[in-house]
């Protein structure tokens, strides 16, 4: 992000609501350039207008920052995941499959519902849809011999990378999405440049 946005940001964030004058004198910036900066982070939904404050003229609007930016700040949720399913195997590798595949569980309890009553081309689309949503930049190439996903993304790479049940935990959740049998024959995690799965026909 552009950094003076990225500073006004933090100032709304730090100071609360703030008026064009407070952001000005606070970056010593012109109000012109302020309420340009505004407009753009309004537009793309990082703040908000927010009331009035009344001033010896006029009121003046008041901004204050939106949830949505919590998202362009650095966070540490993968490395804590990481330590938490480090520790689990040290408990032994049986808690952390135990753990992965509830997991896996609650991916499915959450996604299936969005595939009620799809079959076919229109479930696979739905499912791409899925996957797009979450980050995996999917493709699928449709043969003569079959289906087959590509996974140009892994969300979890890290994770898997040194967790390889993270890996068995995301293929067991594609074949419920897909309600088919999956084979990897490419994976991210062991270097190659995307992951493949073929897709098996229904019998």
């Amino acid at each position: 992000m552009q950094e003076t946005r990225l500073r006004i940001i933090e100032m709304l964030r730090i100071r609360g609501g703030q008026t064009v004058q407070d952001l000005a004198r606070g970056l010593r910036l012109t109000r012109t350039a302020v309420t340009s900066h505004l407009a753009v982070l309004q537009t793309r939904g990082l703040v908000a207008r927010s009331g009035l404050r009344p001033g010896s003229r006029r009121p003046s609007v008041v901004y204050v920052a939106t949830p949505a930016t919590e998202a362009v700040f650095p966070k540490s949720y993968e490395e804590f995941a990481g330590s938490v399913l480090a520790e689990l195997e040290r408990e032994g590798t049986g808690r952390l499959d135990a753990v992965l595949r509830r997991i896996g569980d609650r991916w499915i309890a959450r996604d299936l519902p969005r595939l009620e009553g799809l079959t076919g081309r229109t479930r696979m689309e739905r499912v791409m849809e899925i996957l797009t949503e979450r980050g995996f930049l999917p493709r699928l190439e449709r043969s003569r011999g079959g289906t087959r996903l590509y996974e140009h993304n892994c969300p979890v790479m890290r994770l898997a990378a040194a967790h390889p049940q993270v890996c068995d935990t995301v293929h067991r959740w594609l074949e419920a999405l897909f309600g088919r049998s999956m084979q990897r024959e490419q994976c991210l995690r062991k270097g190659d440049p995307y992951s493949v799965y073929t897709i098996r026909s229904a019998s």
